[in-house]
């Protein structure tokens, strides 16, 4: 469980950096490290705790979409950790990048640091 959320912290951190970096002053625009590094703490947070909540209320909708509201929910979260911290500005192009950016990257750094 550490694991995972040490691994979605990062992964979110190296989301903000590279979109920061490839889109630079565009989608998502950050003032500093230690911003990123607590947008990460923030993210990491509200996945483990409030997003399961929101899964679980959301289940039935889930089931009409075929799974479709995870990526919406992910969307969500990604918005309110943008909001919530200074020295992260993000759009929503900026969400919907940092949202796939931070998907992808946590789903490699899952395949690396899987002990199964």
């Amino acid at each position: 469980m550490v694991g995972r959320f040490v691994a979605y912290m990062l992964a979110a951190c190296v989301a903000v950096l590279v979109a920061g970096e490839i889109f630079q002053g565009g989608i998502i625009t950050y003032t500093s490290v230690p911003a990123v590094l607590f947008f990460g703490l923030v993210l990491g947070l509200l996945n483990a705790f409030v997003k399961p909540v929101l899964e679980i209320i959301a289940a039935p909708l889930s089931c009409l979409t075929f799974g479709l509201i995870s990526g919406a929910l992910s969307f969500l979260i990604f918005g309110a950790a943008a909001i919530i911290v200074p020295g992260i500005d993000a759009d929503i192009w900026g969400i919907l990048v940092g949202t796939v950016l931070t998907t992808a990257i946590s789903g490699v750094i899952y395949a690396i640091l899987d002990e199964r």
